[in-house]
């Protein structure tokens, strides 16, 4: 694996920083998402996520958890916990350890878009050009977002994740929950 990690952990940590949304706790115990900006860090705000508590495991194996409570705007495409089910065994545990850090942090790159971008802005951009728009990510490519049968899909290709629940909002970014993780180049 290249070693990445000195750039994209300072771009990471100020990704993290978004990943605090205004989540309310319902009765049965999971997040309800609202349009609001949330008052949480991106952090706070994903450690209340249940379906994406692989992914913030991995972000604290890999030491990277503060950043998500830092200054910036971003938005957050988090895959959830089936989408890491789906990986083989050996390649999840190798994302927690420091060897597969490199690895972690250039998967979590592809799923943080700079900006805060609500689910409304998000449909009236994919309105607004054919269903279809790329955003600014904090890796080297940008993320693709396209309208597909109704669906909104994350990545290209026609097997590219969708949304899975509604924009998340936190103090410093917006949360997506996303069914895959989106491969290099998407």
């Amino acid at each position: 694996m290249k070693n990445t990690f000195a750039p994209t952990l300072a771009t990471l940590a100020l990704a993290l920083a978004l990943s605090a949304c205004g989540d309310t706790d319902t009765a049965d115990g999971s997040v309800a998402s609202t349009q609001e900006a949330g008052d949480a860090s991106l952090n706070a705000t994903v450690a209340k996520i249940d379906e994406v508590s692989t992914a913030y495991k991995l972000v604290e194996k890999a030491g990277l958890k503060d950043p998500f409570d830092g200054a910036g705007a971003y938005t957050v495409f988090l895959p959830d916990n089936e989408a890491f089910a789906k990986l083989p065994k050996e390649d999840l545990e190798l994302l927690g350890t420091d060897e597969g850090r490199p690895e972690l942090i250039a998967i979590l790159r592809r799923h943080i878009a700079v900006g805060a971008i609500t689910r409304e802005d998000l449909d009236e951009a994919l309105d607004a050009n054919g269903g279809s728009i790329q955003l600014a990510s904090v890796a080297d490519q940008p993320i693709d977002i396209r309208k597909v049968d109704g669906e909104v899909r994350v990545g290209s290709g026609s097997d590219a994740p969708k949304l899975t629940k509604l924009a998340v909002p936190a103090s410093n970014g917006v949360v997506y929950v996303i069914d895959g993780l989106i491969p290099p180049g998407g």
